[in-house]
């Protein structure tokens, strides 16, 4: 039993790893060029300016990007968990990663649509 779960383990971090260098990519390009945390906690409350909200728009779409990232790694972790032989630590392993991408992919959308209302607030802020 102890030596499955090793198994398991070390099963789970070898797809990690390997899939997750794919999305480490992808947020690595999404980061790039965006406002730091301490910045966007500024602008969040005292955003007026169409830049204002055009990088709160791009802060959001970065995350955005993030959790698509996330979602499709767990997607992928989803099909190999099944390719596995049956056993419990297969099924809930892929059970997990289903739920979670699917998290991912609700907060992807909700990040989503503040891009689109920042987008829109910067349309008819003042342009300075």
């Amino acid at each position: 039993m102890i030596m499955r779960r090793i198994s398991l383990l070390f099963w789970c971090v070898a797809v990690v790893l390997s899939l997750g260098s794919a999305g480490l990519v992808g947020r690595v390009a999404a980061q790039a060029g965006t406002i730091t945390e301490a910045q966007f906690k500024t602008l969040a409350i005292s955003a007026r300016t169409a830049g204002d909200h055009a990088k709160l728009a791009a802060y959001y779409r970065s995350h955005a990007v993030e959790h698509e990232a996330d979602a499709k790694l767990h997607d992928e972790i989803v099909i190999m968990s099944r390719k596995r032989p049956a056993d419990d630590e297969a099924w809930e392993l892929a059970r997990g990663a289903a739920h979670y991408a699917e998290h991912s992919r609700e907060a992807a959308a909700a990040l989503r649509e503040l891009v689109a209302i920042h987008e829109g607030m910067s349309q008819r802020a003042p342009k300075q």
